[in-house]
């Protein structure tokens, strides 16, 4: 019983994706955008939102954190927006090509 439990336990534990993960497994799609980091942000925050609840978006040093984080799963996708000295850097991470459509919807605010 214990090692049912402790496989179910790893097994949950091996679906989760941090953000971490997906930045070292490097950017699905990357590009530069004129818009600022802000006004980027603010055309795709709400576009991933439509898409789902578990969409954040955050304010960095560089510019902003755009990210879904779903239970039991992690953050499947993310994009960073890092502001340069004109217009922006664009990178979208995601845990596969699942999550394609994400991308998709990115490249729309570019």
């Amino acid at each position: 019983m214990k090692a049912l439990i402790l496989s179910l336990g790893l097994a949950l534990l091996a679906g989760c994706v941090s953000p971490a993960d997906l930045v070292e497994r490097g950017p699905a799609f990357e590009s530069q955008t004129p818009k600022t980091a802000r006004d980027f942000s603010k055309c795709l925050a709400p576009k991933w939102q439509d898409m789902s609840s578990g969409v954040v978006s955050t304010e960095t040093e560089t510019g902003y954190r755009i990210r879904l984080d779903i239970d039991m799963v992690g953050t499947p996708v993310m994009a960073v927006v890092q502001s340069q000295t004109v217009g922006a850097k664009v990178s979208i991470y995601t845990r596969n090509s699942t999550w394609s459509k994400w991308v998709k919807v990115a490249r729309t605010c570019i």
